[in-house]
């Protein structure tokens, strides 16, 4: 970044404020920092795919992070919370289609 900057007006969404200082304060950054690094990887990220933004979705969909950046145990966590019902073969054999009696 360069020596000089200067202050722009920008509203974000509560529940985005919320996520930002959450993920500030997992890196030890203040959210100022972790927006300014957030913004140069998400221009580079477009730069790199021709400034087409589906494209962009598309690219981070299909990449691959190292397992120990993914955090494995909120994933544990948030799936203890709402398990997946255990359903046998024959109890969707027993559900009604649309249109049937």
């Amino acid at each position: 970044m360069s020596s000089k900057s200067r202050p722009i007006p920008l509203a974000l969404p509560t529940a985005l404020l919320s996520k930002l200082d959450e993920t500030a304060a997992l890196m030890h950054r203040t959210r100022a920092q972790l927006i300014r690094d957030t913004i140069e990887i998400g221009l580079e990220d477009l730069r790199r795919c021709g400034y087409n933004i589906a494209a962009a979705v598309v690219d981070k969909a299909h990449s691959t992070a190292p397992l120990e950046s993914l955090h494995l145990s909120k994933v544990a966590e948030d799936s203890a919370k709402d398990p997946v019902p255990d359903r046998s073969p024959a109890d969707y054999a027993k559900k009604k289609k649309p249109g049937q009696p």
